[in-house]
């Protein structure tokens, strides 16, 4: 009860924040109305109204409250990493022909995919614009590095799906470059904005990491379970994912590599489907994502045990690993 209390306390303080967040967005993105385009207006509304459970605006606000005070800096950061976030969005379902996001119809669908690309430009482009103007440079220094991972854990992780490439501890490796460096993104960009020495950077880089490929792989083990979203998105790709890598690990040579050509057969999808989730239960491949789900975040809160003043991020990281935040 105690904890569930603490967990809605932190809520509802968050909840004001991001109104805050929210208003001072619009007024960023929304001042030069008369100079915006209505293609462009109306891209932004679709994007913004497209509410998503804000985890890493959240993210770096409680940073910020375990280093400082939140302040102006701390919602310019949370508003362009979130802003970073749906840009990559943006992106990824062109690339992955996406027909829904969130439950939704998905941008690309709604305005096309040449325009949904130029939107994630315009975002992008829009965030350095900020920066610059607010003379906000150690976030820009973070965005960037950021979109590095970003690229870079992309890169790596089209090539191994063209080689065939699936181990665990390469996707983990992917995890942490692409969901851990928005999550690293979030907690760096909320701690500077709050006095965070450069010094004791590496905590957060560490804790965030962690974070991330722990967020990844509960993600990963939601995709085969009936939770209101889209069951077997991965599958349905002809992608292997870290419990599918898990489970392929545990097998023999040969059966693994027949399962394998089943997920690269996605045309097939509804004729492989049960055959590949038998596969994934009889090689617990779910379950060994779990264990290594639950290390991951353990990890994580062992590195915020070493900050003072960390409690409140501590009960939001138990919640973020749960899916009770």
């Amino acid at each position: 009860m105690i904890a569930m209390d603490v967990t809605n306390n932190i809520a509802e303080e968050l909840a004001k924040d991001i109104q805050q967040i929210d208003a001072l967005k619009r007024e960023i993105f929304f001042q030069d109305k008369k100079e915006t385009s209505p293609l462009i207006a109306t891209f932004l509304e679709f994007v913004f109204n497209k509410q998503g459970k804000n985890l890493r605006p959240k993210l770096a606000l409680l940073t910020s409250k375990v280093v400082g005070n939140t302040n102006r800096s701390t919602y310019l950061s949370a508003i362009l990493i979130d802003i970073l976030h749906e840009a990559t969005l943006l992106h990824d379902d062109v690339v992955d022909a996406a027909e829904l996001r969130r439950g939704e119809t998905s941008a690309n669908v709604v305005f096309g995919n040449k325009a949904t690309v130029l939107m994630g430009d315009y975002l992008l482009s829009k965030m350095i614009e900020v920066c610059t103007k607010q003379k906000e440079f150690k976030l820009l220094e973070i965005i960037s590095t950021t979109l590095v991972s970003l690229s870079k854990g992309e890169l790596i992780q089209l090539n191994a799906t063209k080689e065939n490439e699936f181990s665990v501890s390469q996707l983990t490796k992917i995890a942490a470059l692409k969901t851990g460096s928005l999550l690293k993104a979030s907690c760096l960009a909320g701690a500077y904005s709050a006095g965070l020495q450069e010094k004791d950077e590496q905590i957060w880089v560490d804790f965030a990491e962690y974070l991330g490929v722990s967020y990844q792989i509960k993600d990963d083990i939601i995709d085969y379970v009936e939770n209101g979203k889209e069951r077997y998105k991965d599958i349905k790709e002809g992608k292997v994912n870290i419990p599918m890598a898990l489970a392929l690990e545990n097998s023999d040579q040969e059966t693994s590599e027949h399962i394998l050509c089943l997920i690269k057969d996605n045309e097939n999808f509804e004729t492989n489907i049960d055959q590949i989730h038998s596969f994934l239960k009889e090689n617990e491949g779910l379950k060994l994502a779990e264990s290594l789900q639950e290390n991951f975040l353990e990890k994580a809160i062992n590195e915020l045990q070493k900050l003072p003043n960390s409690d409140d991020l501590i009960v939001f990281t138990e919640a973020i690993g749960q899916r009770t935040f």
